[in-house]
């Protein structure tokens, strides 16, 4: 015979005998389980360890997947934050390249508004430059004209000096005829004794559109009192006002 190991109701256990053919033979107490019923409570078991499992695999599946998605949203934003950045990046460049191309644009547009007014002031001195040669034309104004640039030269030096004259050679006549009334000047703007003054015909100008060039007689001391002179004086003193007459309607075209 083969000893069965049999689970009591109260947890207990005590050996039954049983024959060659696998029944019992007797049992030393009324209150044991048999076959059935182990095979019942070890099912349950079964379904009770695969229940837990299950609800454990559960639970590692829940904590992979909400690993999984932080995982991911943390790599989404940093892909965005990347994105982003090299967006920012990029448009920097871009407004930096606009910036640039606009002040070259702005600066080249008031490079060319500087030159065409430049070439408009030129144009007015050389159109007054053009009417010099007219003021001869008037005799009386003109003999006028040239007594005052030469008390005006004649001014610029001290009492006692000799000065020579240089003039066109068509205004000799008339700058000779000037030199009483200059030194005349000279003596009533000074009340000092006036230089002694005389025509240069032998060095006469011939660059000139009119006036006068006095200069002490050794050469150191020069006045250059041409028409063509005190054109650019004029032109250099006025230039403000000429430019405010010839771009005064457009002042705000493009500031410089």
């Amino acid at each position: 015979s083969q000893s069965l190991l049999r689970v009591r109701a109260d947890g207990g256990s005590e050996r039954a005998r049983v024959d060659k053919r696998g029944t019992h033979t007797h049992t030393q107490r009324g209150g044991t389980m048999n076959e059935q019923e182990v095979a019942v409570q070890i099912t349950q078991m079964v379904q009770f360890i695969r229940k837990e499992a299950e609800e454990k695999a559960s639970e590692i599946r829940a904590a992979a997947q909400e690993e999984y998605t932080i995982q991911k949203q943390t790599m989404v934003e940093a892909e965005k934050a990347k994105i982003r950045k090299e967006y920012e990046r990029k448009r920097s460049q871009i407004d930096t390249k606009k910036a640039i191309e606009s002040s070259t644009q702005l600066n080249t547009a008031r490079l060319k508004v500087l030159q065409a007014q430049q070439d408009a002031i030129d144009q007015a001195v050389e159109n007054a430059r053009s009417f010099l040669p007219q003021l001869a034309q008037n005799a009386g104004e003109y003999k006028q004209l040239m007594g005052a640039l030469l008390l005006q030269a004649v001014k610029r030096f001290g009492p006692g000096s000799d000065l020579k004259v240089r003039c066109l050679q068509k205004d000799a006549a008339i700058v000779s005829e000037q030199i009483n009334a200059a030194k005349q000047g000279y003596t009533a703007a000074t009340k000092q004794q006036a230089p002694q003054v005389s025509v240069d015909a032998a060095n006469p100008l011939t660059d000139a559109m009119g006036g006068v060039v006095v200069s002490t007689s050794d050469g150191k001391i020069v006045c250059n009192n041409t028409l063509d002179a005190r054109l650019a004086i004029v032109s250099r003193q006025a230039l403000p006002e000429l430019r405010q007459v010839l771009f005064a309607e457009a002042p705000n075209l493009i500031r410089v």
